[in-house]
């Protein structure tokens, strides 16, 4: 499978188009972590434990998305 071209606007209001694998298995925080995109120890501070609610993020698309599930 190939990347996906995704377009993250910081909490800066700063715009980064990145290519996000889709053979890894990485979730969207991973992804922000892996580029640099926030500075260190802002995001995903409880490590993806979903205890700490600092990478909490607004989806804009116009495609269809699953509804959110309980370990979302």
């Amino acid at each position: 499978m190939t990347d996906i071209k995704i377009t993250i606007i910081d909490r800066d209001g700063v715009s980064h188009e990145i290519d996000a694998p889709t053979d890894m298995n990485m979730n969207l925080m991973e992804v922000v972590r892996s580029y640099e995109l926030a500075p260190e120890g802002t995001i995903g501070i409880c490590g993806g434990m979903a205890m700490c609610a600092s990478c909490q993020c607004y989806v804009e698309s116009d495609h269809e998305l699953p509804e959110m599930r309980d370990d979302e």
